[in-house]
């Protein structure tokens, strides 16, 4: 009697189980459409911008550092950069993180363009 019952709740679990996945696998899939880096929140975004910054201080490949600063929205990587230095601050994070994210900043800022122009003498 003792190992009837153990064997149907043995059966109740699997076909339990089978049937949760069954239901949630094909039945009913969820799909993510908002689950991209744009929707992150702001200290994810900095957890996010803090490990392309240690990525690029070993690397040292600004493109690639470019390219995954990119990934997170519309704006520019030097702007996200900014954001997640101050954010960072604000959040109590190491002096080592905030020492990457600092040269990760300075990396990326763009170089000032000096234009000169001739000067007419009369």
């Amino acid at each position: 009697m003792r190992r009837r019952r153990f064997l149907f709740f043995l059966i109740a679990v699997l076909v339990g189980s089978l049937a949760g996945v069954g239901y949630g696998w094909w039945l009913r899939p969820q799909m993510y459409t908002q689950a991209n880096l744009s929707n992150l929140r702001m200290d994810y975004r900095t957890d996010y911008v803090l490990m392309a910054a240690e990525i690029y201080h070993y690397e040292q490949n600004l493109e690639e550092t470019r390219q995954r600063l990119q990934a997170l929205g519309s704006d520019t990587p030097e702007r996200y950069s900014r954001e997640a230095l101050i954010s960072a601050g604000q959040l109590g994070y190491a002096q080592a993180d905030l020492q990457m994210l600092a040269d990760l900043v300075q990396a990326l800022a763009p170089a000032e363009i000096l234009t000169l122009t001739p000067m007419v003498q009369p």
